[in-house]
């Protein structure tokens, strides 16, 4: 019984502050309006800026192979080396005669400040290997020829077979540097890797769905979520300070 006298006397004081508040609703009309247009106004300029900056999607990209490595990517292509050695002259001549038959032009030059001199009057078929040691060295090529940067930071959705990411792949580098690698290797195990190194396959790695969210505009719609949401507690605040008022006076 006490319980259901209590449950009415809830409902009652509900009902009785919801009355009170639509009548000082009806009074206040213009803080009421305030209280409601403030709030659209911030959500309007909320779904603005959501509008201006969509979150970036990019679809899935699938695995793309390569074409085959190709040695007649090299096609006239003249070789420069240095130093000028024995071992240098060996690995050069297995390039030049087992891996790439008459395909590449090999030349001599006795240090790489004259092979960079002599470079200078070269067509861009021009490539120079600088010998470190028997086992290291450098491939030299024109700017144009491959990427400025070996690191590929851009995204692979627009990437195709002729793009910068397979550019390593497409103007012969590879092919020079496994033909190159395979010549050293059998210099020293007497050991012929090339046929397995030429029928190296290169894949570019595709991406999954994703969605790319920018921080900076969803900072700004925290903030103007915030400021949307303050008018409803300026006119509580306002609501609450006045009741206290009215029953101090009292």
């Amino acid at each position: 019984m006490s319980t259901a006298i209590r449950e009415v006397g809830v409902w009652r004081q509900t009902r009785t502050l919801l009355l009170k508040n639509y009548l000082i609703k009806c009074r206040t009309k213009k803080s009421s309006v305030q209280e409601i247009l403030f709030p659209l106004f911030f959500l309007f300029w909320l779904i603005l800026i959501s509008m201006m900056h969509p979150n970036k999607k990019y679809e899935e990209v699938p695995n793309i192979e390569l074409n085959p490595m190709d040695k007649f990517t090299l096609s006239n292509l003249i070789l420069g080396y240095t130093p000028v050695t024995n071992i240098t002259s060996s690995i050069m001549q297995k390039v030049s005669t087992d891996h790439l038959p008459d395909v590449i032009i090999t030349e001599e030059y006795t240090n790489e400040k004259e092979m960079l001199t002599s470079s200078l009057s070269k067509p861009s078929n021009f490539v120079g290997v600088v010998f470190k040691d028997s086992m290291s060295y450098e491939l030299r090529f024109f700017p144009d020829m491959i990427p400025v940067s070996s690191i590929y930071m851009d995204s692979r959705a627009g990437c195709s077979k002729s793009c910068e990411a397979a550019q390593y792949w497409s103007s012969g580098f590879t092919v020079l540097q496994a033909s190159i690698d395979a010549a050293i290797i059998q210099l020293k195990t007497n050991v012929s890797l090339w046929k397995e190194l030429e029928s190296t396959k290169a894949v570019i790695m595709g991406e999954t769905a994703v969605v790319e969210i920018d921080t900076f505009p969803r900072g700004v719609i925290l903030i103007y979520l915030v400021i949307a949401f303050s008018p409803f507690g300026y006119f509580l605040a306002i609501h609450i300070v006045a009741e206290k008022e009215k029953k101090i006076k009292e």
